[in-house]
């Protein structure tokens, strides 16, 4: 199940200047955003697995950020160009385009051209789930602790977390089913999870959910009848005054969104510090 909810926020600005590059592992397109300090230790790495707008830039700005705090980020497109146009967040579906003045006639062109139903038919959770499965052996070749620069980026390079938003977020708890390769997952306000997605949890698991969300109230009882069992390290937090899309593409002009997004974010690497360790 997606809402609108899954569609909406508030675009990063065009001034905003991303600090990483682009490449293509395994056919799929990338960010990849690194450690700005080269003298210091490398925390670990981190593949993001992102929203329906993919390599959007309040994306991009989250990946900038964990590499700011010492964490190589890859961001990767498993909608194969297809992404939504971040323009889209401020079109609420199924109200009169014409009626907007915000969008310029080539914008409201994009929008039109959206199909939604069609869009979510071209990327099923069946369709990123094989890509993903393909891209990931070629991608753990790329990140740095897992070569024999291992002394040079310092001994907890070799730490890698998952972390998914809203579409992403199914993904990346399939990834804390794992034993090995992943340290701990982090997800925020996910979509189209499944009872399922939630079972058989090996690695440990940080959910945070909005406290406005049509997904937070079932997702809550699933998670709390299901986590204590798993055996798997876990923390969920709803965060009050929020909505889906608070921890990505929230308005940070305004004072309780900016201190929740902030708040989000220093959750999850609060979250890999602490299950982070010298070994993977």
């Amino acid at each position: 199940m997606s809402t609108c909810d899954c569609f909406g926020g508030v675009p990063v600005g065009a001034d905003y200047r991303p600090t990483g590059s682009y490449s293509t592992i395994a056919g799929l397109k990338v960010y990849k955003s690194g450690p700005h300090d080269s003298t210091s230790s490398c925390k670990g790495s981190i593949l993001f697995f992102p929203d329906g707008f993919g390599l959007a830039r309040h994306n991009r700005r989250l990946a900038d950020m964990y590499a700011e705090h010492g964490y190589e980020t890859t961001i990767v497109d498993y909608f194969e160009g297809d992404a939504l146009p971040d323009i889209f967040m401020k079109y609420m579906p199924g109200t009169d385009l014409d009626s907007y003045d915000i969008f310029t006639p080539e914008e409201k062109d994009i929008i039109r051209k959206i199909h939604m139903p069609s869009w979510l038919e071209r990327h099923t959770p069946a369709r990123i789930r094989s890509l993903i499965d393909e891209f990931f052996p070629d991608f753990l070749k790329t990140i740095p602790g897992r070569s024999s620069e291992d002394n040079i980026r310092g001994p907890f390079a070799r730490n890698l977390y998952i972390v998914g938003h809203c579409f992403g977020g199914k993904h990346a708890l399939n990834f804390a089913k794992e034993e090995s390769y992943v340290t701990s997952v982090v997800v925020f306000h996910p979509s189209f999870l499944e009872p399922l997605d939630m079972s058989f949890l090996k690695r440990p698991v940080f959910m945070g959910l909005a406290e406005t969300d049509v997904f937070t109230p079932g997702l809550s009882s699933i998670m709390l009848s299901q986590l204590p069992t798993s055996g798997a390290r876990y923390k969920l937090l709803v965060y009050g005054g929020t909505k889906h899309g608070f921890a990505s593409r929230s308005d940070l002009g305004g004072d309780t969104a900016k201190a929740m997004f902030a708040e989000a974010f220093m959750d999850g690497l609060r979250w890999m510090e602490s299950t982070s360790s010298r070994t993977p």
